[in-house]
């Protein structure tokens, strides 16, 4: 018994071996609920013995410890997994925070220029107020010296000098030269306070609105806050403009009678020097330049050879402008028309693009050479529509989209309006992407003549188009008028007139009727759903066949046979003396015609009034979406008055009455 013991002991040790504290599995513990079985078996034996029950205490608290490696193996692994996931947010936090100090990094640079702009502005502006200062004492010295010369002359003249003195009066004339350019050095010195005036209140107004954008910029603002931002910079930007332009070429848009904007846009001295050289002449000028000092002599000279070449560059460009405008006069498609511009003024404006697009009113869109589309809902294209006036853009902006949705950019563009003679835009010039910084004062000049010789050209190809259209409808009618002086009876006179009557109105439903003892006469037309037999209405779109019918007359046409004048309908089915046998049935405005001859009515016909006919379709394809049609077309009614005196002519000719 004794040594059935010892192999259990020692088989309990190598289980205590193997049971390590990662060691937790159900199997272990299985082969540790049987081996106390066996113990418990062994023990009922043997109960009394005291080595017995230590290993059986001994056994029940590894078995507990065991129970607790286990559960703390399972913490352990759901605490090692809440650490990873700790571990992630933690990382994705510091992905975070490092985003948002770049960001912060980059406000603060935005912040730290913004400052330097300001300090640089303030600094700009307090150095022109201190050049306005000294500008104002120098005035002010100049004043005194003008009053102390007065004085000295008013002395001079009020001593009795005898008049043979020389000296005295040639030192009266230098006075009074001195004088003269006294004054004018004020005046100049004047017109410079003023203009340094208005570069401080500008540069003021500009360190305003820095300011303000760094006030909006250091807190959240909002989306109507940015609006009035933005409006207020292109209200700046529009006044920039107007004070960078002093010749007011785009804001005028008409040719000037000279070319003094190329001396206003001089600087004031110079423009003084050709001034006095227009005044004087040459002579004069001449001999007063002579007497100048070396450093002026030099910059009158260079000034005078500068004005020569520019003159002599301007007058190439224009005469060169001209021939090109006259081979474009000279051209007749419309097309051809703007190649001729893409092509041919380019260099001329010194840019990449010289374009005139046709604008499209009832959808929207402006088109040019080369099946070339541009919406006008965005860009400066569009800004040019809603404003009717000139563009000079000097930074990169966008100029419009395309139809497949295309953005197209520019660096700098000139664009003009193009009106037609009831002042509506038809068109717009381009000039875009400027081989020098910016288009000069010249080219400005330049696009105003093309713009204005662009409108002749267009609105004479709308006129000889109408006038070719004209032409063709009026050799329709001199042929159907030919047609019915052919006509040997009176159903032949029937048939062409309902022929040429569905050419020139552009209808298929017709009904005529001749006058004859007081009723109706016309033939029978047929169409394929006729069967021969029942015909319930007299006329039809189908041809007509040689059977006269002859019916008593009533309907709207026995109303106009009584009146003996024109009649309108808007809705027959609403009118009293409607009859469907006779009239017309249609959901359109219907015409209904007497043909008065010696003062009798012979004929009197039906035809609807379509609001499009084949004339007014051929007039808009001249310019599309320049015709707006509202109701009936007055051009129709034009054309049944043409109508109505051929048919008359030749029933008077043929002797059919």
């Amino acid at each position: 018994m004794h040594r059935k013991l010892t192999n259990l002991l020692s088989k309990s040790n190598e289980k205590q071996i193997i049971l390590t504290p990662k060691s937790h599995s159900n199997a272990d513990i299985t082969s540790i609920n049987f081996f106390q079985k066996q113990l418990l078996n062994i023990i009922e034996y043997k109960n009394k013995d005291v080595d017995f029950q230590r290993i059986i205490e001994t056994l029940s608290l590894m078995s507990k410890e065991l129970d607790k490696a286990s559960q703390r193996e399972i913490e352990l692994g759901l605490k090692e997994r809440q650490l990873q996931k700790i571990q992630q947010l933690y990382n994705q936090l510091e992905v975070s925070y490092e985003v948002l100090k770049k960001k912060s990094d980059d406000l603060e640079i935005q912040n730290k220029n913004l400052k330097i702009k300001i300090e640089e502005l303030i600094h700009q502006n307090q150095q022109n107020y201190h050049q306005y200062q000294v500008q104002t004492k120098l005035s002010g010295d100049l004043n005194q010296k003008v009053t102390n010369l007065e004085q000295r002359l008013e002395i001079i003249l009020e001593c009795d000098y005898p008049t043979e003195n020389a000296i005295i009066r040639k030192t009266l004339i230098d006075l009074v030269k001195e004088c003269e350019k006294q004054k004018r050095d004020l005046q100049i010195k004047n017109q410079e306070i003023l203009k340094l005036q208005d570069q401080n209140k500008n540069c003021q107004q500009r360190i305003n609105k820095l300011n303000q954008k760094l006030e909006i910029m250091k807190k959240n603002c909002t989306v109507r806050e940015l609006e009035n931002y933005s409006s207020e910079k292109l209200e700046t930007n529009t006044l920039d403009d107007q004070q960078q332009d002093p010749t007011q070429i785009l804001i005028r848009y008409q040719p000037f009678d000279n070319l003094d904007y190329r001396v206003n846009a001089l600087k004031i001295e110079f423009s003084d020097i050709i001034k006095d050289l227009e005044e004087q002449g040459t002579s004069i000028f001449t001999q007063k330049m002579l007497q100048s000092s070396q450093k002026q002599i030099r910059e009158q000279i260079q000034l005078i050879t500068s004005q020569y070449l520019s003159y002599k560059d301007f007058s190439g460009k224009l005469n060169m402008m001209l021939k090109q405008l006259i081979l474009l006069f000279k051209i007749d498609s419309l097309q051809q028309k703007l190649q001729f511009i893409a092509q041919n003024f380019k260099h001329i404006f010194q840019c990449q693009n010289a374009r005139f697009w046709v604008l499209d009113a009832q959808i929207g869109i402006l088109y040019t050479n080369n099946n070339q589309r541009a919406i006008i809902n965005k860009g400066s294209f569009s800004e040019l529509i809603r404003l009717l006036k000139p563009i000079h853009k000097r930074e990169y902006n966008l100029l419009y989209n395309t139809n497949e949705n295309v953005s197209i950019y520019t660096n700098q563009c000139l664009l003009y309006p193009i009106f037609d003679q009831n002042k509506r835009v038809i068109g717009v010039l381009e000039m875009s992407n400027s081989v020098c910084d910016f288009f000069s004062f010249d080219e400005e000049y330049f696009g105003v003549i093309l713009a204005k010789f662009c409108e002749l050209v267009i609105q004479d190809y709308i006129q000889n188009s109408l006038y070719q259209i004209t032409l063709k409808f009026d050799s329709m009618i001199q042929l159907a008028f030919n047609e019915l002086l052919q006509c040997k009876s009176r159903f032949d006179l029937f048939k062409t007139i309902r022929n040429q009557m569905e050419i020139i109105l552009t209808v298929q439903t017709i009904a005529f009727y001749f006058i004859e003892n007081n009723q109706f006469l016309t033939y029978k037309t047929i169409d394929h759903s006729w069967d021969g037999i029942k015909h319930s209405k007299i006329y039809s779109r189908g041809s007509a066949i040689n059977q006269p019918i002859i019916v008593t007359q009533k309907g709207i046409a026995k109303l106009v046979f009584d009146r003996k004048k024109e009649l309108i309908v808007m809705n027959t089915r609403k009118c009293i003396e409607f009859d469907d046998t006779i009239d017309i049935d249609s959901i359109l405005p219907v015409l209904i015609h007497p043909i008065i001859c010696d003062d009798q009515v012979i004929a009197v016909f039906e035809v609807p009034m379509k609001t499009r006919n084949l004339f007014k379709q051929e007039k808009d394809k001249i310019m599309i979406g320049n015709s707006e049609i509202i109701g009936p077309d007055i051009s129709f009614e034009v054309l049944i008055g043409r109508i109505d005196s051929i048919i008359k002519k030749a029933i008077s000719i043929m002797k059919l009455k």
